[in-house]
């Protein structure tokens, strides 16, 4: 989470001047974006451009769940190493109540990760997807995914280790509810995986 926060900083200040004067009249504060509702969040992830914006929301979402980890006494409360799936899955839970603020909407899926908490292995593993996608997923996170994806009538072995079988398993949920053709989860899986049913 760590070098999350460290590479979103880095993306910032790496942004040129020029784009700070965008045409934004209201530009995103990081101290205050948890307080804007769901319904302002939302076109600015959806639209293309308003990086600026973007970002402010990434480096607060990163900072929040940074701050909830710790306060919860795990590692980490969300199971992929890049933020910007952990604000698709807050996407999603936006738009199931667009009223709610989005600090609301990112305890919502910190709270719904609870499964995949990670409460004392660092590792990560690098998942490599066919279609060319490379993900970090924490290794402890593994089996929780792997008994969730049972739920869904995967008939997995949980057992820690995510190969053919769990990515399969993923593939033919993605497949089957029509969504990208990933054998590696992401935020939107995520949320689909641990909404309420």
């Amino acid at each position: 989470m760590i070098k999350r926060i460290i590479k979103a900083i880095l993306v910032t200040a790496a942004i040129p001047s020029a784009v700070f004067a965008q045409d934004n009249p209201k530009p995103t504060n990081v101290r205050n974006a948890g307080s804007f509702l769901c319904s302002d969040y939302l076109p600015v992830v959806s639209q293309q451009g308003r990086q600026v914006e973007k970002t402010a929301f990434l480096n607060w979402a990163a900072a929040y769940s940074t701050a909830a980890s710790r306060s919860n006494g795990v590692i980490d409360m969300f199971p992929l190493g890049d933020t910007w799936e952990l604000l698709r899955t807050v996407s999603f839970i936006c738009s199931e109540d667009e009223a709610q603020t989005f600090e609301k909407a990112l305890q919502t899926a910190l709270n719904r990760m609870r499964p995949f908490w990670v409460r004392s292995d660092t590792r990560v593993t690098s998942l490599a997807d066919p279609q060319g996608r490379t993900i970090l997923f924490y290794a402890e996170a593994v089996r929780p995914l792997q008994e969730i994806l049972n739920q869904y009538g995967a008939g997995l072995t949980p057992d820690g280790a995510f190969g053919n079988q769990t990515g399969n398993a993923i593939l033919r949920l993605n497949q089957a509810r029509g969504a990208q053709a990933w054998m590696t989860p992401d935020g939107e899986l995520l949320y689909q995986l641990t909404r309420p049913q």
